[in-house]
């Protein structure tokens, strides 16, 4: 391991990581220490950072490969690249949901990332949620009946993504990107550990059930996975990195610095082929 300062953020979760500069060029080993750090706390915090673009993409293009949002491939894009997150009096923020990202895509990201460009006096924060922790706390009673059952994720209802992309764009994504099923309890392919698997944004309903009783089950366990016990909060500042585990984490992007201006820069990636 190399000589990094690393330390907990949270009790359940989350490390700083000091005494690092990721705009230099990192070996192939550090690259797999950071890896199995990532893998150990699921949400690394790289303070003070003064990365651009090409150093986001180049830390974490050696995780997986650089993805496009479905949007953008109906759109036509055939090149992931650094995107902008920019909330301001005419663009509000949207990302204020308990969410993982995109399950919806059956290739959906593995790694995250964001790093903070222009934040606000006060506010904008993230909170992410540990669904090891979620699993974890469960019953072993309700752990048994919940193994083997699939959730059904979709975009929903969109408007988050009408406002920023437009009807039209979104309903070809719609077409070409209908969802996919995914276990409710699912196991990290590196780690071997499950995790709670389903999130309020993007699961639609568990397959299988009516919806009462879908709509029952899910319920609850969104409230139990976003409880304050699975969390940890981050208040920003500019040139942060932060780079999570999408698989086992959720967030939620604080929106109470409206309608001050907050930019963010966001990568992630999807698995290695």
């Amino acid at each position: 391991m190399a000589e990094w300062k690393v330390e907990p953020v949270g009790g359940v979760f989350g490390a700083r990581v000091q005494e690092i500069d990721l705009r230099g060029p990192l070996g192939d080993g550090e690259r797999k220490d950071l890896y199995e750090l990532l893998l150990e706390h699921l949400v690394l915090v790289f303070p003070g950072q003064r990365i651009d673009d090409g150093h986001q993409m180049d830390l974490l293009s050696s995780w997986g490969r650089p993805y496009i949002h479905p949007i953008g491939r109906t759109a036509g894009a055939v090149e992931a690249k650094v995107e902008r997150i920019v909330d301001d009096e005419d663009r509000p923020p949207y990302q204020d949901k308990w969410h993982t990202d995109v399950t919806w895509d059956p290739d959906a990201p593995i790694v995250g990332s964001l790093r903070a460009i222009e934040m606000p006096a006060r506010g904008g924060d993230t909170i992410f949620a540990s669904m090891y922790a979620a699993y974890d706390g469960l019953s072993e009673v309700l752990r048994d009946r919940l193994e083997g059952m699939t959730a059904w994720h979709d975009m929903g209802p969109g408007q988050s993504f009408i406002s920023k992309a437009g009807a039209e764009l979104v309903d070809r994504t719609r077409e070409q990107f209908p969802g996919t099923g995914r276990p409710v309890i699912a196991v990290h392919p590196d780690t071997g550990r499950p995790y709670l698997n389903v999130n309020k944004n993007f699961t639609s309903h568990l397959l299988g059930f009516d919806r009462v009783e879908s709509d029952a089950v899910l319920d609850y366990l969104y409230e139990h996975a976003t409880q304050p016990n699975y969390t940890i909060r981050y208040e920003w500042a500019e040139g942060d990195v932060i780079v999570w585990d999408e698989r086992c984490t959720q967030h939620f992007a604080v929106a109470d610095h409206y309608p001050q201006r907050r930019e963010m820069a966001r990568l992630t990636v999807s698995a290695p082929v």
